[in-house]
């Protein structure tokens, strides 16, 4: 299962069983892709930025993803083949932020789930504020929930962007500008399809800025996305930061863990 293809569920499921407001009415795999150097971009640059990639022998970094189909940060440590991430998403009509907090290590998986802001309403689940272990044969769709490690290395996609770069060119120490193909985003989700529809022929060909640090480590890409339809202009960016520094992701401790509820598959699998 790839990091990116994660959705935030739980918001619907939480409307559906009326949640209220205490005396009142109710009311978010290209990167595996191995493509040819395209041959309108400089062959310097393009292996410079792909080599820069994060892959099994980074060992531990911290991720940032802002934009696309779930803003996300976490830790990954290929090495250890362990990675958490926590995602939110705030209800706007009754004010309340849902956070999914998710750790995978080896061939298990948990989840935290928590509420914020959430003080006068009613109808909530009841959630425990342990790792809950998950069983996935309870999992209803397996694509959307992360249940074992299976290989990531590039949890922001970033090599979405720089395996289709269209044209490319260094701007400075570790710093590299350009155009890349959206269409060849895959599963991704840089744009939703409706946006890349919208985009049309100017998906094949936009801007992206790239950062590459002293050791030759990819520490941050953005994809500057036009307007185009309903959309909005908007910027997808990758950041990878504390190489080696950060704390590997690794099991809860038996007093911090526990089965996952109920109320956690339902949320899970709405």
């Amino acid at each position: 299962m790839n990091i990116r293809r994660v959705r935030l569920a739980g918001l619907g499921v939480l409307l559906a069983v009326s949640v209220t407001v205490a005396g009142g009415c109710g009311g978010a795999d290209p990167g595996s892709e191995v493509l040819e150097s395209p041959s309108s971009a400089p062959l310097g640059p393009w292996n410079t930025l792909v080599k820069a990639l994060p892959d099994a022998s980074t060992g531990s970094f911290r991720f940032t993803v802002r934009g696309g189909g779930q803003p996300m940060s976490g830790v990954l440590d290929a090495a250890k083949h362990s990675y958490r991430f926590d995602v939110s998403e705030r209800e706007p009509s009754l004010g309340f932020t849902l956070t999914m907090n998710f750790l995978v290590v080896e061939k298990q998986s948990w989840i935290k789930i928590k509420f914020t802001d959430a003080e006068g309403l009613t109808g909530l689940p009841k959630l425990p504020n342990k790792w809950m272990l998950i069983d996935p044969d309870k999992i209803k769709d397996k694509d959307d929930a992360p249940l074992e490690y299976a290989d990531e290395t590039d949890p922001g996609e970033a090599g979405a962007i720089l395996r289709a770069i269209v044209e490319v060119e260094q701007t400075g120490a570790g710093q590299f500008a350009g155009t890349t193909d959206l269409t060849r985003q895959g599963d991704a989700e840089i744009v939703d399809a409706a946006t890349l529809k919208a985009l049309g022929a100017k998906a094949k060909s936009v801007p992206f800025e790239a950062t590459v640090d002293g050791q030759g480590r990819l520490t941050r890409a953005v994809v500057r996305i036009p307007a185009a339809g309903q959309a909005e202009a908007a910027e997808y960016e990758v950041i990878y930061s504390d190489f080696g520094t950060a704390p590997s992701p690794s099991a809860p401790a038996a007093d911090q863990q526990q089965k996952a509820t109920e109320a956690a598959y339902e949320m899970v699998n709405d």
